[in-house]
Formats: C-alpha cells, sequence, structure tokens
C-alpha cells in the first residue's frame, strides 16, 4: 500500500520532505501516520529509482530531506490508478480520485462496479454451496464457512451501496468547472480592479 501511497503523495511532481507527506496523508484519510514506514518505504523508492532525492536550501534543516517522483515513478503511479483492483484497494484510489484524468474515472468506477457485483456472485454461490455442505453434517457439528461468507456478502453489498452514492457525488464535482476554468468564464469587467497607489501614473 504504502508505495503507491508516497508515490500519489508526490506525484504533483514538487518537492516534498517526509513530515509534509505524512501531514498531507492525515489530511487526506483522516489516519494518523507511522514516521518509520514512511521513511523506509521513501529510502526504498529512491533504491528503485521511483523517486529522487535533493539538496536543502541552505538555510532549511538538514534532516528534511526533499523527496520528488521520478518519470518512472509517475508511469507505475498511474497505471495502478487507474487499474483493476480488488474492493480493498478501492479506499487507497479514492485518496487519489483528484488525480484521476475526468476522461478515465468514469471507467474506473464502472470497472469498481462490476468487479464488486461479480465478487458478490461469487460469493453468494459459495454460501449457497457451503449451507449444502452444512445440512449434511452429524448434529452438533458447527461449520463457520456459512457464517463468514454472508459477512463478506454484506461487505460487498455495502460497498456498492457506498459506491453509488460516490457516482453522484463525483458527478457532481466533475460538472464544477476548474479552477483555471472559472477564471477563464469570468468576465473581465466583473474582475477586482487593481488598486493603484496614488500619485502613480499608470503610463
Amino acid at each position: 500500500m504504502f508505495v503507491h501511497l508516497l508515490l500519489g503523495l508526490l506525484r504533483d511532481g514538487q518537492p516534498h520532505h517526509g513530515y509534509q507527506l505524512m501531514s498531507e496523508y492525515k489530511a487526506r484519510s483522516g489516519n494518523p501516520a507511522s514516521a518509520g514506514s514512511f521513511y523506509r518505504v521513501l529510502a526504498r523508492l529512491a533504491t528503485q529509482g521511483l523517486v529522487s532525492t535533493g539538496t536543502n536550501p541552505p538555510d532549511a534543516d538538514p534532516r528534511r530531506i526533499p523527496y520528488k517522483i521520478t518519470d518512472a515513478g509517475t508511469q507505475l503511479f498511474d497505471r495502478w490508478l487507474v487499474s483493476s483492483g480488488g474492493s480493498d484497494e478501492i479506499c487507497e484510489r479514492l485518496l487519489f480520485v483528484d488525480r484521476v484524468p475526468r476522461e478515465a474515472l468514469t471507467r474506473l468506477l464502472d470497472r469498481w462496479q462490476e468487479e464488486l457485483w461479480m465478487q458478490g456472485k461469487t460469493l453468494a454461490r459459495q454460501h449457497d454451496d457451503a449451507l449444502q455442505e452444512s445440512a449434511e453434517y452429524p448434529p452438533g457439528r458447527y461449520n463457520p464457512l456459512p457464517v463468514l461468507l454472508a459477512r463478506r456478502i454484506k461487505q460487498v453489498e455495502a460497498d456498492l451501496e457506498f459506491l453509488k452514492g460516490l457516482r453522484v457525488q463525483i458527478d457532481a464535482w466533475l460538472r464544477e468547472p476548474r479552477v483555471e476554468e472559472r477564471e477563464v468564464r469570468e468576465p473581465i469587467a466583473q474582475r477586482r480592479p487593481v488598486r493603484r497607489q496614488p500619485g502613480v501614473s499608470s503610463g
């Protein structure tokens, strides 16, 4: 998880030190981060050439090494972000929905929904088979499999319901113009005029 997570946090192409990355992760996910895990994975990514390390300015804390994603890291993250993944990976990708290209986002949600639907069908068949097998057990013998499968089915159903609501939210977000689009659409006459200092000529 942390490999794609850190690459996603660095995907903007700007240098960030470890503390900044942990703060951004907490802001996006609401979960605290383990400093040890972050720095171990960052070191491994640097060894693999997926991130590079920079040099701090002279007045900066030398312990805060800036990291920046490389072209190889960018390609790896982008492929992962729009690739197929199980329901357990949906939450990881949801952290970076804003970085999925708009034209790919709908296809990604469609694929998640199809995968969850297929997973639910498979679990339902396994549950029915487990119930039939339990019926052949001698009295007093307990089979935990139907109960565990029923729990997983409920989880898939909850994920499908969540995805339905997520689509509504994302559709509304996609209809909103981006910041740069709003700036272009705003009539010049409605933009706040630049105040000039008294006595300063505009010529």
